[in-house]
């Protein structure tokens, strides 16, 4: 048996005993099984479905993001977004690093300029989640008893929006002055690798792509927030969009922190939002929390999976033959 199934089933069994540490026989697990047997099918089909659309938006919001530095076409963007979010759910945070490795390898695009856009897309999406949650507070009825939750759930929005909008910012200043920047690193190599991540920037001295940039990011964090409601709904919950979308602002949340092909911090983030926010009972949050999770991660590791195949590639392929840097 190898190293990693030892670790991930490891990881398992301490899910298990905590399960049943902090519960024990108090856990209705009855409601816990009729949970997982009750779902409606053609909800979760049209969640996948809208699920597999997200990345199609994403790989849109990239090419503008990449024009400056080459004109990709959007099938191989779509198959890279697929594959890199794949290697996310896989390997968790580490998994970032795929997509633009990807890239380099198919596309020939310089790896730190592709870097750059990685990094620019993961702040959007920040902003555009802390968005959403604005939105949905506004117009979700909550219970009373869910106010401490709700400064909870608030303080860690503006956490997330205040480091979001400085960075965004710093990139925008940076990339400003970036002929400065590189002029005055005195190692040519480390400055050859900020050109190019600087160039991953260019976008940002175009008022047009930012502005087709911004819309785009509103737009994909609307299908997303659809998605995430048809699941719910799929599941029998019946919630408002805005009440599914506050549900879906704490599991991204909870998404910073991932273990590899488990996740851990969306089932989290749900659970605490089902229970602290919407009264669900602890039992069928978990158990819906599995099926979130499931329904989120296994269809793009599947068809990731189908991409690798029939295109070449393999994790082990990309260690042995690395992309150039800049």
């Amino acid at each position: 048996m190898s190293r990693k199934l030892l670790v991930l089933l490891a990881l398992c069994l301490v899910g298990v005993i905590v399960v049943y540490r902090l519960w024990g026989e108090d856990f209705n697990w009855s409601l816990f099984l009729s949970s997982l047997r009750s779902m409606e099918a053609g909800w979760l089909a049209l969640s996948i479905a809208v699920t597999l659309g997200t990345y199609w938006f994403r790989a849109i919001r990239w090419q503008v993001l990449l024009a400056p530095l080459k004109d990709v076409r959007l099938p191989a963007l779509f198959s890279i977004t697929v594959i890199g979010f794949g290697a996310i759910f896989l390997l968790g945070r580490a998994g970032e690093f795929a997509r633009p490795f990807w890239l380099a390898r198919r596309e020939k695009v310089g790896l730190t300029g592709s870097v750059a856009t990685i990094v620019v897309e993961r702040f959007l999406d920040a902003i555009m989640l802390i968005a959403a949650f604005v939105i949905a507070l506004s117009v979700a009825e909550i219970p009373a008893s869910a106010s401490q939750t709700l400064v909870v759930l608030t303080n860690a929005a503006w956490i997330i929006a205040i480091v979001a909008v400085v960075v965004m910012i710093t990139l925008f200043v940076v990339r400003s002055n970036a002929a400065w920047i590189v002029a005055r690193i005195p190692f040519r190599r480390i400055a050859g690798w900020m050109d190019s991540f600087l160039q991953g920037l260019s976008f940002l001295q175009s008022s047009r792509s930012l502005i087709l940039i911004l819309l785009q990011s509103f737009g994909l964090w609307i299908l997303i927030a659809l998605q995430f409601w048809f699941m719910l709904l799929g599941m029998n919950f019946s919630l408002s969009p805005a009440a599914a979308t506050l549900v879906m602002v704490g599991a991204g949340i909870g998404s910073i922190a991932q273990i590899p092909a488990i996740g851990g911090g969306f089932q989290a983030g749900y659970v605490f939002c089902m229970t602290a926010l919407l009264n669900v009972p602890l039992e069928q949050a978990i158990a819906t929390s599995l099926i979130a999770a499931a329904l989120s991660f296994a269809p793009t590791i599947a068809l990731s999976l189908v991409f690798m195949a029939t295109q070449g590639f393999s994790m082990r392929d990309l260690k042995a033959r690395q992309p150039e840097v800049v």
